[in-house]
């Protein structure tokens, strides 16, 4: 006899340590255990093992159905709003989905670290410093070093030494999405 396969959305408790005997829903899975709101508003983890299942989650199965069903209904409408002679743009906008980027009326500048690296990624700009940006760094704090040794492994150490982060700043992807 097997056991059940655990998802996200079931109702389960936990078995051991320090939340145990403590009934909650997976609300997602990690590398290390399921993350489980508790009933009293917490969120915890919990190892595979410390998880017993309550009872499956018929919600998860029902909102599969239902999202099946929006995006059929969406499909026709843009195959019915096509097959039309005067199609309407406003109805093809609606039934495509539109990437996460800010508003027109949203400032960039007000969107945390996390955001902009999504946005940075979604724009096809690369999140991580070039070796541009490293030398422009180092000539900016020590006018006077020789930019032209530095390479490879030498580059990375004087980097290392100055504590130099490897990924731009906040204020380095605002200024590169917004030019």
């Amino acid at each position: 006899m097997s056991t059940p396969k655990k998802k996200v959305g079931d109702r389960v408790m936990i078995t051991a340590g320090q939340n145990k005997n403590k009934v909650g829903v997976i609300v997602d899975k990690e590398r290390r255990g399921w993350k489980i709101e508790l009933e009293d508003g917490n969120r915890v983890t919990a190892s595979f093992p410390m998880v017993a299942l309550v009872e499956a989650s018929t919600q998860t199965e029902q909102a599969a159905g239902e999202q099946a069903q929006t995006t059929t209904e969406a499909e026709s409408t843009v195959a019915e709003a096509e097959a039309s002679p005067e199609a309407d743009p406003t109805v093809q906008a609606e039934a495509e989905p539109t990437p996460e980027t800010p508003e027109d009326g949203q400032d960039i500048a007000k969107l945390t670290v996390k955001q902009l690296q999504a946005l940075a990624k979604q724009r096809g700009i690369g999140i991580a410093r070039t070796k541009a940006d490293f030398l422009s760094i180092i000539k900016a704090k020590h006018p006077d070093e020789d930019l032209e040794s530095l390479k490879g492994k030498t580059l990375f150490d004087r980097v290392s030494g100055l504590h130099i982060s490897r990924l731009r700043t906040k204020t380095d992807l605002v200024r590169i999405l917004q030019a």
